[in-house]
């Protein structure tokens, strides 16, 4: 009976998480396009990219904002992240790794670069130097794959025979590098 009401909580709690995540997965979706394009490549590398228009906003205002937003995300631990800034240039490179969710029990670990530069009325971002440590098996031997050999192509050009689904790494990359967009893109809104 513990067993049936854990599976029933379980559940539950999934399709919480579920209904309180499509508004911002139909967002992401309708911002960049749609998932169809999961895996953007610049200079042979996996590259998300955007350009945004912030009217009225000076190099000094925007990276002020965007700055504040960075040390109080990434600038906690210095073994999970590092945020390296320069107001003369309106720089701001951050590096971090977290815990990326791919389903309901697979996971993985996406290490990333961001780096954003802020202008007289926009900024521009790019997240690259994607790369998964990922452990199938959850023995907590983690292997390092850099993204263009699991999403290249969205996927198609999959080169790790451990990684079943590379599409799936491909959406929720795709999703987590919009959701990040969409944080820098809020931070100038305060």
């Amino acid at each position: 009976m513990d067993q049936i009401n854990m599976k029933i909580i379980k559940n539950i709690i999934l399709l919480l998480v579920v209904v309180l995540m499509c508004p911002v997965l139909s967002m992401a979706q309708g911002h960049k396009g749609t998932v169809e394009t999961c895996a953007p490549m610049k200079e042979g590398k996996v590259c998300y990219s955007d350009e945004v228009e912030v009217e009225g906003m000076s190099q000094d205002k925007l990276f002020d904002a965007i700055n504040k937003w960075a040390k109080k995300n990434y600038g906690k631990d210095v073994f999970l992240s590092s945020v390296t800034s320069k107001k003369s240039k309106g720089t701001i490179f951050i590096n971090s790794k977290v815990e990326l969710l791919l389903n309901e029990t697979d996971k993985t670990v996406v290490k990333y670069k961001m780096r954003i530069y802020c202008h007289d009325g926009k900024y521009t971002i790019e997240l690259t130097d994607i790369s998964y440590q990922y452990d199938p098996d959850n023995e907590k031997k983690y292997k390092t794959y850099p993204a263009e050999n699991v999403i290249a192509n969205n996927g198609k050009s999959n080169s790790i025979a451990v990684i079943k689904d590379p599409l799936l790494f491909c959406n929720a990359t795709f999703f987590f590098a919009e959701n990040l967009f969409g944080d820098v893109f809020d931070a100038t809104q305060n």
